[in-house]
């Protein structure tokens, strides 16, 4: 591995909603935040513990990146393998059974694996920073986090996870997710406070993603009310064939 190459792994369970939505976003921050051609090389990837592979993400998932200046249409969905674990410098997860999942496979990867919403705790608690210099110097930001675990505990835990349900639930994973994920990119990759405060606002409006043009069975919910409640799926994070 490059040793100027600091590397993100996202996951969730299919790979078509929160983790794609979260490293289309962390791609387009980790830009706007560059301070050089010589900052070091950041790539962002995600993967699913039970990843339909090849799928895109899904439509009202893309809506959201694209009002928020991110683009998913190239996305295809994969399925998580241990060399991705390994090769990372830092894995988000959209919830706990994900965390747990990823350290069941790579127990040494504990000091760098968080959910997103720990993760982001511990970023706002530690404050903004400016644009690294190195990977070097992302890899001590993370081992911050990793030593200070105690700031995000009581933001831990698990974001919606909108597949198969109507639209409030896929603005309920935008709210749950794009602030701890604008506090993680402005600690670690220095992205702009002005940029932190404009997401936060869109994400804070409540006509942001109104999904017109998309259709679908649930396309005509009602905005402003909380989502339903989910449906019990069996969580399926082992290989396919067990």
């Amino acid at each position: 591995m490059d040793s100027d190459e600091f590397r993100v792994l996202v996951v969730c369970t299919g790979n078509i909603n929160r983790s794609a939505l979260a490293a289309a976003l962390l791609r387009t921050w980790v830009e706007q935040a560059r301070s050089a051609d010589a900052a070091p090389r950041v790539v962002v990837t995600s993967a699913g513990l039970a990843a339909p592979a090849g799928q895109p993400m899904r439509r009202r998932t893309r809506a959201i990146a694209e009002r928020l200046g991110a683009d998913g249409r190239a996305h295809r969905a994969v399925q998580i393998d241990e060399r991705d674990i390994r090769a990372a410098d830092l894995v988000l997860t959209a919830d706990v059974a994900h965390r747990d999942a990823v350290l069941g496979m790579v127990p040494s990867m504990l000091r760098s694996t968080f959910t997103i919403r720990e993760a982001g705790g511990i970023a706002r608690r530690l404050g903004p920073s400016p644009a690294p210099a190195s990977a070097d110097e992302l890899r001590a930001r993370v081992a911050a986090f990793g030593g200070r675990r105690e700031l995000g505990a009581t933001d831990d835990g698990d974001i919606t996870d909108p597949q198969g349900r109507e639209d409030e639930a896929y603005r309920a994973m935008a709210r749950e997710e794009v602030p701890p994920l604008a506090a993680i990119a402005a600690t670690l990759f220095g992205l702009p406070p002005s940029e932190v405060d404009a997401v936060l606002a869109t994400v804070a409006d409540p006509d942001a993603f109104s999904f017109e043009g998309i259709g679908g069975a649930h396309s005509a919910a009602s905005r402003g009310g909380p989502p339903q409640p989910e449906r019990r799926r069996r969580r399926w994070f082992g290989g396919r064939g067990t």
